[in-house]
């Protein structure tokens, strides 16, 4: 009796542990290849550790059917079957014939049967006639189909009909889409729920008015142009769908204003400068008419700036403004044997061109005194006028993953005009962002500057070119690259040339590597080298840009020493 109880007791344990080491451990499937088997795959991963019994092999089994119909196979034949040994699921498939689209038959009714934009939609949608059937694209169809009448305020949107009618006989599907539009709704009131000094401007901003055909991509666009505005600190901008009537629909506007002081501290390091410190001081609202004040200060062992900017909007403060500025900057031996001291006051006029160009006229007064080397220091004195054209356009915040950016300036003394010399001086700065497949970013940055001067020895030091640096040529220290006199100190060129090649890999969600090859020469003739510097570096992504850490060789100069340099903020 006791041993036959052993005996039971003995066989449940063993029959408990056998069942229990039966899992799917990793599936294979024959049979079918492409896309097919990857739509496959993806249902049978999840049973990865499950009990292989048969209450699970018929579960799989239908979720392969289904994986199949998916994509327009509705008559497959599917085995599974389940090998001890390997505890590996294999299934055999034969697909079976094709389904295709037969008809497809989108009909708009309502107001919005003559919108050539929604028309547009309908054309650019992926299903045809004689397609094989693939039930992700019907889906993506219906979706946007609403999403573009959202957009464009039919809020009074129904589908009248929405079905995938399947022939299992003759293995074709007709797609059938019927919806009434309603009517198409207009901007209504703009309504600023809280009391607020800058209500003129919040008004301006708005590119829309009562009245217009309403469009979601304007409420976004004037979301972020009040974010852009130095007052407030949070922005909400939305349509009040719910409270819509008689055909229009009210946009409401919440602000958060700033305090009315606010700082910010920063910090970078880099070979050339070492560690570095950044505050800045802004008062966003000093008067009824929205004037504000912004200060900047930089530190670092070489080289310190401050500078003060009042600004007076006209109409649009991002972009339509007067400008006053004045700053002071310090570099010593940042460059070896060079001192440079600048004391600089300008006024600026500010406002958008038809094309979305940021146009800057300005006068520029410059007091500069500045030593290379041991020779006799010597003082400037500057009176120029000019004029800037920026265009920055991105996508994705503080941390983009496309963009381009434009700067051309041109500006020019006179002798005869309170100048220490006749010059012309031209500069283009322009830069590429994009990304592709999700996680591979590519950047390209070119700078090209040239002036017209009889000697460049008589040009202030801050206004010659020089390249080399983190901001330039990595792997080259600040300024560096550059012609030299005959004692071979470094003295400044009259022509810049310089570029930028750099990929990035996101191999986390927070984490890019950087591969990167600058390239540039700052020459009076054009018989210097171009200089070439290469690297790698990490990218650690945040709320406020990403933080940029770089290690870089110099390829063309005789030292082999690296350079390091860490900076906060994003690539355009």
């Amino acid at each position: 009796m006791v041993t036959r109880i052993v005996f039971i007791v003995c066989f449940c344990i063993t029959t408990h542990i056998f069942a229990a080491s039966l899992v799917v451990n990793d599936y294979e499937i024959n049979g079918i290849n492409g896309d097919l088997k990857n739509n496959v795959a993806l249902y049978l991963k999840q049973l990865e550790g499950e009990k292989a019994n048969r209450a699970l092999l018929n579960h799989a089994k239908k979720q392969v059917e289904r994986s199949l119909r998916a994509l327009g196979y509705y008559k497959p034949a599917v085995k599974l079957n389940f090998d001890h040994g390997s505890q590996k699921l294999i299934a055999t498939i034969e697909r079976g014939p094709v389904t295709r689209i037969s008809n497809v038959n989108i009909t708009i009714n309502g107001a919005g049967r003559t919108d050539r934009l929604l028309a547009s939609t309908i054309e650019s949608i992926k299903i045809k006639q004689g397609d094989i059937l693939n039930h992700s694209d019907y889906d993506t169809a219906r979706k946007t189909l609403e999403a573009q009448l959202l957009e464009l305020g039919y809020f009074d949107m129904k589908w009248q009909a929405h079905k995938l009618a399947i022939s299992l006989k003759s293995n074709s599907a007709d797609v059938v889409l019927t919806i009434d539009t309603g009517e198409r709704y207009q901007f209504g009131d703009l309504i600023i729920t809280k009391n607020t000094p800058a209500e003129k401007y919040i008004r301006s901003l708005a590119k829309f008015s009562q009245g217009g055909s309403y469009k979601a991509t304007k409420v976004a666009d004037y979301n972020l142009a009040l974010s852009s505005t130095p007052y407030f600190t949070s922005v909400r901008v939305y349509a009040d769908i719910a409270n819509r009537a008689n055909n229009q629909v009210p946009i409401n506007v919440d602000v958060l204003h700033k305090p009315a002081n606010s700082y910010e501290i920063g910090g970078g390091f880099n070979t050339d400068f070492g560690p570095k410190v950044r505050f800045k001081w802004s008062k966003p609202w000093i008067t009824d008419d929205g004037h504000f004040l912004e200060s900047n200060l930089n530190l670092s062992a070489k080289q310190q700036d401050i500078s003060f900017s009042y600004t007076v909007p006209v109409d649009d403060p991002n972009d339509d403004l007067w400008r006053f500025s004045a700053g002071y900057k310090l570099e010593d031996e940042v460059t070896e044997d060079i001192y440079s001291r600048i004391l600089t006051g300008q006024l600026q006029r500010q406002w958008l061109t038809e094309d979305d160009w940021v146009r800057t006229v300005f006068l520029r007064r410059d007091h500069e005194t500045y030593r290379i080397g041991d020779e006799q220091q010597q003082n400037s004195k500057m009176f120029m006028p000019g004029i800037s054209y920026a265009k920055k356009e991105t996508k994705g915040g503080t941390t983009p993953y496309w963009g381009e950016q434009w700067l051309v300036s041109a500006e020019f003394a006179l002798e005869d005009v309170l100048s220490t010399t006749n010059i012309a001086r031209v500069q283009f700065q322009t830069a590429w962002l994009r990304t592709y497949l999700n996680k591979h970013l590519v950047y390209l940055r070119a700078n090209v500057g040239a002036m017209l001067v009889d000697d460049i020895n008589n040009v202030p030091l801050s206004l010659r070119f020089f390249a080399g640096g983190d901001q330039s040529v990595r792997g080259f220290s600040y300024q560096s690259i550059s012609p030299e006199d005959e004692e071979g100190r470094l003295i400044g060129a009259k022509y810049l040339l310089s570029s930028t090649v750099e990929y990035n890999y996101q191999f986390a969600q927070n984490w890019r590597v950087a591969l990167f090859v600058d390239s540039g020469t700052a020459t009076n003739d054009f018989s210097d080298r171009v200089e070439v510097g290469a690297g790698f570096g990490f990218r650690y992504l945040t709320p406020v840009g990403p933080i940029r850490i770089d290690h870089a060789w110099g390829l063309t100069k005789e030292s082999k020493s690296t350079r390091l340099s860490i900076t906060i903020g994003p690539e355009i």
